[in-house]
């Protein structure tokens, strides 16, 4: 169990600061992952944000090509900025269902051919919200 203190404080970092949930944790060495995304979604200044952004296609087929290509996924991930378990995940469906099976499954990204949106880290344009 953690303090009221150990929350906000872990709360304001991941709302203060362009850091990932991933890296939060890593940097206080508490909670897991989940659990602060649990604590976000508690939080009204949170309220109606994404958790995770969507990574797009384009990456997601690079993934692809880099391993099928002979590197290894941990390599692969690291190239591209994303989790290893995300390029295993991406490698496991597109050889279960090819290329359709890497079409994020988020709704917000395949209407009307926009893009997801993804809350903004710490712009000017942020306006204080976040």
């Amino acid at each position: 169990m953690f303090s009221l203190e150990e929350r906000s404080r872990a709360v304001e970092l991941y709302l203060t600061t362009p850091m990932t949930t991933a890296q939060v944790v890593e940097c206080l060495g508490y909670p897991t992952r989940q659990c602060l995304e649990r604590w976000l979604a508690m939080d009204p200044r949170y309220a109606g944000r994404m958790a995770k952004p969507i990574i797009p296609l384009e990456t997601r087929r690079k993934a692809i090509e880099l391993v099928l290509g002979g590197m290894q996924q941990k390599q692969a991930a690291k190239q591209l900025g994303v989790s290893v378990g995300a390029v295993h995940n991406w490698v496991r469906a597109y050889r279960r269902g090819g290329m359709a099976a890497l079409q994020p499954r988020n709704q917000n990204a395949a209407q009307g051919g926009k893009s997801a949106s993804v809350r903004p880290r710490g712009g000017a344009d942020a306006g204080g919200r976040r």
